[in-house]
């Protein structure tokens, strides 16, 4: 089995993305894991992410977005066809409701099995809500890109957002009483995640 996970780089305020250590060690912990790291800019992101779901076609792939106004896991259901952000990108690009595809539909929903990912995360004690708005910013770009490539190859494949790491809004006196989880519970979350999805292709 294949497995690719993707996170982002900084962006914004936030000089560390704990996505990035996220992907990164999950594909650590087992050799079927390739992880990917995509740039925060319109239309690049989604284009170095189809390079690398066209070169290694994986069986499975989640993707891993930071929300910092959040202090648990949300599990994305749905990815709309929409561009629209005041907050720039890392090339100072803001987006005004555009498409991302003008021939696409309107919106996609997950192909990741939502809900058992929901029960085991609170199984094992971590927060974890679905969530049916993945925004409108970068996130929202790679998930719907990421779901219609899903379809159209009968793959698997979702997005999921994650809380700043409380380690992060330890050493960052600006992030101060921010909403996190540590670091440890945020790849447990991902492994858990990534075990409930394989199951569902074996």
């Amino acid at each position: 089995m294949k497995v690719l996970v993707t996170g982002f780089g900084p962006f914004d305020r936030f000089g560390t993305n704990p996505t990035e250590e996220l992907v990164r060690s999950l594909a650590a912990s087992g050799d079927h894991i390739r992880c990917l790291v995509l740039p925060v800019v319109y239309g690049k992101a989604s284009e170095v992410l189809m390079t690398q779901l066209k070169d290694q076609r994986p069986d499975l792939t989640v993707s891993f977005g930071l929300n910092p106004t959040i202090g648990h896991i949300a599990l994305e259901e749905l990815a709309v066809n929409l561009r629209a952000s005041e907050v720039p990108d890392n090339s100072g690009r803001t987006a005004s409701e555009e498409p991302i595809d003008p021939k696409g539909p309107l919106a996609l929903r997950s192909l990741l099995p939502l809900r058992r990912m929901m029960t085991r995360l609170r199984e094992e004690g971590i927060p974890c809500k679905l969530s049916y708005s993945a925004g409108v910013y970068l996130c929202n770009e790679v998930f719907y890109t990421l779901t219609r490539w899903c379809i159209e190859k009968g793959r698997l494949g979702g997005f999921v957002h994650i809380p700043l790491s409380s380690e992060l809004v330890a050493s960052d006196r600006t992030l101060s009483g921010s909403s996190s989880l540590p670091a440890g519970t945020l790849l447990k979350a991902g492994k858990l995640i990534l075990e409930e999805a394989e199951s569902t292709i074996r």
